[in-house]
């Protein structure tokens, strides 16, 4: 299937390809997104799916089945849920909420989409020809959520982690989205359990749950 962002002029906003999913983890296996929009209405990340037949998936499921005939089914992982978690991952390195990001699960044309969860905030399953139409009327609905000098930050960001190697990447998370100082770890005085929070503190407030 040819790459999402052959088709992707959107009012010039900064299209990325294949961006590697920033992960503190070298040993894991790495990941990619085929394509993640900046804009500022949000950041829509972009994922296509290669199938033939016809696609079934429940929301929760751990695997879908593409049946591409009467005795001939094939399992895939569900990719809900596997941008779920790349969505996650970005949302912690630019320190953002989750609510600022739109998934998209595209499939391929050849497909048919028997069985499929109605579209959600979090998430929109389309096919490859509805794209263009679907993003146009998703930015066309939403409201502003970030300020030009937000939204310039969050680009120097992504920029970097575009040239990045994964040993940058790692160190990239352990400094603060929002003002760049280092991350350390703290304890709560209320119940003395851990968290990672800016060293700027208290000019900075940013804080998460771990590294």
């Amino acid at each position: 299937m040819p790459n999402l962002t052959d088709t992707l002029d959107l009012a010039g906003y900064p299209v990325y390809k294949n961006l590697a999913v920033p992960s503190g983890d070298l040993s894991a296996e790495p990941d990619e997104v085929e394509a993640l929009i900046l804009t500022a209405k949000g950041i829509f990340v972009l994922e296509s799916v290669d199938r033939a037949g016809w696609i079934f998936g429940r929301a929760g499921q751990r695997q879908w089945t593409d049946s591409l005939a009467k005795d001939r089914r094939e399992r895939f992982e569900n990719p809900v849920r596997e941008n779920r978690a790349r969505v996650r991952a970005f949302a912690t390195y630019l320190g953002l909420s989750a609510s600022a990001f739109r998934s998209y699960i595209v499939f391929a044309d050849s497909c048919v989409l028997k069985e499929v969860p109605a579209n959600t905030s979090e998430y929109c399953i389309c096919q490859r020809p509805g794209l263009r139409s679907r993003l146009a009327a998703d930015l066309l609905a939403r409201e502003a959520v970030f300020s030009a000098e937000r939204l310039g930050r969050l680009k120097a960001r992504l920029d970097g982690l575009a040239a990045a190697s994964p040993e940058e990447v790692r160190e990239a998370l352990r400094s603060c989205p929002l003002c760049g100082k280092p991350l350390v770890e703290r304890q709560r005085k209320s119940d003395g359990s851990a968290f990672i929070g800016c060293s700027g503190y208290p000019s900075c407030r940013y804080t998460r749950a771990s590294w």
